[in-house]
């Protein structure tokens, strides 16, 4: 998906709802949410909604929610996988992201109806970061590491897929359609999207 919502979600979805139910400046939440990303980054926390909102004594959903137009598939992204299922391939959707956003994002963007399977990190209980994320997956979805294809716009996180054996991990260095994010080419496999694929 696009990465445009999940940047906007944060930056500005979340701060504005701390700052709202918390009365303070949005500058401050911003602040806020800012440092607790550094201090969360690569965690379980980071990417779970109920760890925010516990600490901030906030709903993040309904932001989601009221603001799901803005939820995207990238350029070329749902054509991809169009052809990727005419090809008679089995696509399974990987994610960190918490499986209460995932369920907003997906009721936006048709995303599910072009995978076989998915999980969400937050309830596996391990990250696409950890190199113990891989053999889960491995053997809940009986993945042969040699024979896959693994596509993510973290670099750290295609080198640990690499790592557990997936030697074609490919990181995105386009993940946003506005082109507000780009990555430079570092990684031996790269694509500026999934449409490169084709």
């Amino acid at each position: 998906m696009d990465q445009v919502f999940d940047n906007y979600y944060w930056s500005e979805l979340v701060p504005r709802e701390i700052s709202r139910i918390n009365k303070i400046p949005l500058e401050e939440s911003k602040a806020q949410v800012g440092q607790m990303g550094k201090d969360l980054s690569g965690t379980m926390s980071w990417y779970e909604l109920k760890h925010w909102e516990k600490f901030f004594d906030i709903d993040l959903v309904e932001p989601a929610k009221l603001n799901s137009s803005h939820i995207k598939f990238l350029p070329t992204a749902e054509e991809s996988l169009k052809k990727l299922n005419a090809l008679n391939k089995q696509v399974i959707f990987l994610t960190n992201c918490d499986m209460r956003l995932l369920r907003v994002k997906s009721d936006a963007v048709p995303i599910m109806q072009y995978c076989n399977n998915f999980q969400s990190s937050t309830d596996l209980g391990i990250i696409k970061e950890d190199q113990n994320y891989w053999p889960a997956v491995f053997k809940k979805f009986n993945i042969d590491p040699a024979t896959s294809l693994f596509i993510d716009d973290n670099k750290e996180i295609v080198k640990t897929a690499y790592k557990a054996g997936i030697d074609s991990s490919f990181h995105i260095t386009e993940p946003t359609s506005d082109m507000s994010v780009t990555f430079s080419q570092e990684w031996s496999k790269c694509l500026k999207n999934i449409g490169g694929l084709f």
